[in-house]
């Protein structure tokens, strides 16, 4: 090893890191390391665990979108490994195979939405043999199994502190702190209350009793989620929920159909001078395309976002920071969520088994049965909701939840927050703070001067970022 030989060090275990892993340029007798709390799962992180073979829910997460449409090539993947997808999910409650049927006999499975379960098998195959490459190239590889406590530099190279104490220098670091954290809820509200559905599960399984009520706050993907964890738990009839929704809006199933219908164009000329006076304009336009054209989501979402890229919103809306308002107001005119959950849903909802409450939670305390949801409705009433089991569903709401490391980096000014707060801002090339340093999140609305227009929840369009900022193409 010589003086010129580097330390690239890859911070985090989701998606977005192994994206950066995969990706480093790295020449031999350098050295990767992957700092993470669990490491070997690098490329599933949250989103796309896996579990025991024996959990009912090991499959029940969906994709929120068609497989080819999170990514076209997952979708080749799952038709080379079709022989094993079906088995593992033969007799499953839910029936994912027989609500799929339709797209399974027309050997349509780029319109299936996918267990999450496999999406993180086929990225962990892809950063797997990534880092095999790097080994032949004779790159070192290490898997350090730490949390980070904090990042240094000493105008030579990064320090980066883990939880334990121990130190590793490196001459470049990839940060991918992963999604931002949701509202506080349930946190400290005893052990009927859950702050999150992922990771909890076997605690959830271990205290549900059939018809107990569970109430989810929240009405979005991951309370979708609840249902169908429910279901793969309990026979249908013992389902009891009370979704707490602050809008009573709800994603809309995303529905790709045979044949495909195309992607809508739209038809809208700027620049405009308000992110407002933008957001009108889109408003239009999608009443006049589910109008005129009949379009559904599954052409509305992919129709904008192949027609707002950053170019041509920059175009749209020469105002920095009009523009950079624009990228969650667009996100939420276009949620989308896995269709057969959705249907399961309106059919619960509509048979009573499912109670929607239209309002927003104060607090949440624990009881001696459960705990305790403290509310106030849409008309201002104040109202106090118990059940066994009470599931945050929320996303971080108005404030940017940032992980420790990330508001440590704000602090002191290596990465850049937007003025009205919205997201995070980085340099181009995805660079903050010291050379060397590069940073990528969901949070992450502006690269350099290009501002997303969507949220960079997408696992496509994260690993999009890394590739420019690698300059693969």
């Amino acid at each position: 090893m010589t003086d010129s030989n580097r330390h690239h060090i890859v911070i985090g275990d989701g998606g977005t890191a192994a994206a950066f892993a995969e990706m480093a340029q790295l020449n031999p007798g350098d050295r990767l390391s992957v700092i993470a709390h669990a490491p070997e799962n690098l490329g599933r992180g949250l989103a796309y665990g896996d579990h025991a073979a024996d959990a009912p829910w090991r499959y029940a997460y969906l994709l929120n979108s068609p497989s080819a449409a999170v990514l076209p090539e997952f979708a080749d993947w799952l038709e080379d490994h079709w022989p094993e997808v079906s088995r593992a999910m033969q007799g499953r409650r839910p029936d994912w195979l027989g609500f799929g049927a339709d797209h399974i006999a027309a050997g349509d499975l780029a319109a299936l939405f996918a267990p999450r379960a496999f999406f993180g098998d086929y990225l962990s195959h892809l950063v797997e043999t990534a880092l095999a490459r790097h080994q032949q190239n004779g790159v070192t590889v290490n898997l350090v199994t730490a949390g980070v406590h904090g990042l240094d530099h000493d105008g030579a190279r990064f320090r980066v502190t883990l939880d334990d104490g121990r130190v590793e220098t490196a001459d470049r670091v990839d940060l991918a702190p992963g999604t931002p954290a949701m509202d506080a809820f349930c946190t400290d509200a005893g052990p009927g209350a859950f702050p999150m559905l992922y990771g909890r599960e076997e605690a959830i399984a271990a205290r549900l009793s059939p018809g107990d009520r569970v109430i989810c706050l929240g009405a979005n993907a991951a309370m979708l989620d609840v249902l169908r964890f429910l279901q793969s738990l309990l026979d249908e009839r013992d389902i009891s929920m009370t979704v707490l929704s602050a809008s009573g809006l709800r994603p809309e199933p995303l529905i790709w159909e045979r044949p495909r219908k195309p992607d809508v164009v739209p038809r809208i000329t700027g620049p405009f001078a308000t992110c407002d006076d933008f957001l009108a304009a889109v408003d239009s336009e999608i009443a006049r395309m589910r109008r005129d054209e009949g379009a559904g989501m599954s052409q509305l979402r992919p129709g904008f976002k192949n027609w707002a890229t950053g170019d041509k919103l920059a175009e749209l809306l020469p105002d920095p920071a009009e523009r950079r308002r624009v990228t969650h107001p667009l996100e939420r005119r276009f949620r989308r969520g896995t269709h057969d959950s959705i249907a399961d849903f309106h059919r619960l909802l509509g048979a009573g088994q499912i109670t929607e409450i239209i309002g927003r939670a104060r607090r949440v305390e624990p009881t001696r049965d459960g705990a305790r949801v403290h509310l106030d409705t849409r008309d201002g009433t104040e109202m106090q909701l118990d059940a066994p089991l009470v599931i945050n569903c929320a996303g971080p709401g108005a404030r940017l939840a940032l992980d420790p490391l990330s508001e440590s980096l704000v602090a002191r000014g290596w990465l850049a927050m937007a003025p009205d707060g919205a997201g995070l801002m980085t340099g181009p090339g995805l660079r903050i703070g010291p050379p060397g340093l590069r940073y990528l999140a969901p949070t992450v609305i502006a690269v350099g001067d290009m501002v997303s227009p969507f949220p960079l929840f997408d696992m496509g369009g994260l690993r999009q970022q890394v590739a420019q900022a690698n300059g693969v193409t």
